[in-house]
Formats: structure tokens, sequence, C-alpha cells
């Protein structure tokens, strides 16, 4: 995941957490014997937000829906809808709250908000294992106590008899819930603090690098002003991102619930900076040497001694000459040829048509023809004396020593001699 959508989506459930999911208030409230009143209720938190939820495992159906989670949120927000015309009806007269009606739908209330509950919570320990920080056995077993008195509240709901006692459940599960929002908080907190932590420790060096970059094209006698102008509205935001975090830093030490509006503003400032930094990688792209894009209007012809890659919904043909392959079949569509320099057959591959696709070839010490086609490929040939083709849509990255034409060029370039693997994008978003 990128880290500004990470970022947007940690922050957005951070927004989410609060005791309201329960929507039964413990406080007696007229002839709602103890279980609050539930439109209200609904209204004051903003309809169905008050809830945790992290993108976990759930198994998908025929249309990629997590079908666990998503049964689990219908299935609450249902029994809470049932709960708040209840208590339309009774507060209009409709119907007595000594009804086995009104029992019923709070008791299943309460029990449909124990199993939501402990579903998002099980979520957040499955975000805690995968995230390999040293405070997560600490958090496991914080979550762990939480669960276990939800299942143990759950008891208590299903053996109620009264409504007194679905009430004093109501208490003991809003308790609950506003010590797992107030450790979830924390949890979530150090996770957007170690991600924008991150980024803008690598803002500084690609910032450093764009700098020098733009200083050659400038001695190069290249008009440089935008790139100059964009390259500084680039660290004017990170700055901004930087002291918002600060901010949002001392405000959740003192406690102070403007942090999370600071956070939002720093997520914000990532967001626009990676805007301008595309803006930036697209005006640089078109001065770099061994860098390609194609967009299906011509074709690539390469020559050379070093490493090619290249990306996307393409077809390349290639002679190669003691080289190393690798071929990543991401679509499980590509279509691969292999002769050697004997004009025997190495290879003959159709993974649209193969029970088992290939989805990874790696080749060594390599010579011959080779033809790859594919809808979404990652190709990398490193050796001496290659020679290739390519046509379709994607990129091509040439780096050592050699020349190229793309397109329409009328005037061969030369492959890269040094050449840092990820673009500004990858560098800045990487997780």
């Amino acid at each position: 995941m990128k880290l500004v959508t990470y970022i947007t989506i940690v922050l957005m459930l951070m927004s989410l957490l609060s005791a309201g999911v329960l929507a039964a208030s413990p406080e007696g409230n007229g002839g709602n014997n103890g279980m609050g009143n539930q439109e209200n209720g609904a209204k004051n938190q903003g309809g169905g937000q008050d809830r945790v939820s992290v993108s976990g495992g759930d198994e998908k159906d025929k249309n990629g829906v997590a079908v666990r989670s998503r049964d689990n949120r219908e299935e609450y927000f249902a029994a809470k809808q049932r709960l708040q015309q209840l208590n339309a009806n009774m507060n209009s007269g409709k119907i007595s709250a000594a009804s086995k009606d009104v029992f019923e739908v709070r008791q299943d209330y309460l029990l449909e908000t124990i199993d939501y509950t402990i579903y998002n919570l099980e979520e957040l320990k499955e975000k805690v294992h995968g995230s390999q920080r040293e405070d997560a056995d600490a958090i496991l077993s914080d979550l762990d106590i939480h669960i276990a008195k939800l299942d143990a509240e759950k008891g208590n709901v299903e053996n109620a008899t009264t409504t007194r006692e679905l009430a004093r459940s109501a208490r003991n599960i809003r308790d609950i819930w506003r010590d797992a929002v107030k450790d979830a908080y924390k949890t979530r907190t150090k996770f957007v603090d170690d991600k924008v932590g991150i980024y803008l420790d690598k803002s500084v060096s690609l910032a450093e690098r764009l700098a020098k970059e733009i200083e050659t094209l400038e001695k190069q006698g290249v008009d440089t002003g935008k790139l100059e102008g964009l390259l500084e509205e680039y660290n004017s935001l990170l700055e901004q991102a930087r002291q918002n975090r600060e901010r949002a830093r001392g405000a959740d030490q003192n406690g102070d619930e403007r942090s999370r509006g600071y956070w939002s503003a720093s997520a914000e400032n990532l967001k626009e900076a990676n805007s301008v930094l595309a803006d930036i990688s697209q005006i640089l792209r078109t001065y770099r040497q061994g860098v390609v894009t194609l967009n299906g209007d011509g074709m690539l012809v390469a020559e050379g001694n070093g490493t090619a890659v290249l990306s996307g919904n393409i077809t390349t043909e290639m002679t190669i000459v003691d080289a190393q392959l690798v071929i990543k079949d991401h679509a499980g569509d590509a279509k691969v040829e292999i002769i050697d320099n004997n004009s025997e057959l190495v290879l003959e591959l159709d993974n649209s048509l193969a029970d088992d696709p290939k989805r990874a070839l790696v080749y060594s010490n390599l010579t011959g023809k080779v033809s790859i086609s594919g809808s979404r490929l990652t190709v990398m040939v490193k050796g001496n004396d290659l020679a290739l083709s390519v046509e379709g849509t994607g990129n091509a990255v040439l780096s050592g020593e050699g020349t190229y034409t793309a397109g329409t060029d009328e005037y061969g370039k030369h492959w890269a001699s040094r050449f840092d693997s990820g673009s500004e994008e990858d560098s800045a978003q990487e997780e």
C-alpha cells in the first residue's frame, strides 16, 4: 500500500474510534428502561461511523468483497436499525416498554454489538501481528484482555432475563469499549507516526538528489525555472507535514484531541507533495537518458551492454549473449519462446493455456533469441551484446553502455551510466 493512502485510511479509522458504537446509553431515559434513545444517539454520532475497522484477510466473493467483514457489519447495523425503530415505536406509544419484543430486540442488538466489536479488535490484532513492532506483545495482550471481557459479557447478555440486566451489560460493554478505543488509538497513532517519519526521512535525500539533477540540467543550458519552482513547493509541503507531525505528537502526549486534525493535515501535506513530485518526475523523465515511456506509438530499439528492465503490456524480441534473464508474468497470460544459439528450442510457453501458469522464469548464462509478450510483464535482462526491440505500453530502463531510439526519435540516445532503480514516486511512497 502506498504511504499516503495508508495514512489516510489509518486517520479515518482513528476518527471512527468512539464509544458511540454501542449506541446504547447506560442512563435511564423515560420508557427506555436504561437502554437509551438509539435514534438520537445515531444522529449525534453521524449514523454508522462509530466503529473500528482494519482491512484484513477476509475471504473474497466473486466481486472481490470481503465477505466476513461485510456480513458482520451488515448484521450489526441491521440490529441497530431494528432498535432505532423499536425506540421510535415506544416513544410514539405504539408498543409497550414491557413487551417481549422490546427485550428480544435489545438483547439481539447487544449481542451483535459484542460480535462486531470483537471482530474489529481481532482485525486490529492481525494488523499488529504484521507490524513487527517492538511493543506488539504488550498491545496484543491488552487486546486479548478486552476480547475476553467482551466474551464474558456476551454470556451475561445471553442469560439475561430482564431489561435491567441488559442495561447493566450495556454499561459494561461501553466501559470495555472505551478502554479498547483508548488502546487502539495509541496503537494507530504510533503506526501513523512511524509511517510519516519514514516518508520524511526518505524525502531529505530525495530532495537533495532532485536538486543535483536540476543543477546538472541548468549547466547543460536547460531552462530549469519551472523545475526549481516545483522543487521549492515540494520542500515547503514536506516542511508543513513535518511541522504538523510535531504538533500532532505534542497534542497527543497532552491528551489534546486536536492531534487528529494535525495528523490529517500532515497526511494532506504529503498527498500534495506527492502530486508535485509526480510533476517533477514527468518533466525530468524527458531529459533522462535510458528511461523510456512506452505509449503504444512506435517501437523501442536498443543495443548495448548492461541491464534492461521492461514492464507493462509489451511484446519484445531480443538477442542475448551469455546473459541473465528474469521474466515475471503478473497476469498469467505470457507467451515466451527461447531458441538457443544452436537454433534449438529451449522453451515454448503459453501461460494463457496452461493449467498451472509459470509466473516466474529465471535463466543464467543464456545465449540465443527470445520472444516475450504479455499484458502485465516485468522482464530483466543483463549481459553484453544485448539487442532488443519493444513495443506496447509501459516503461523501459536501460542502464550501462549502449544506444537506443524510441517512438519517433530521429537521433539515438545513450543508456544511463548510473540508474537509481526506484522512481521518485516509489522512493517517497514506499512502505
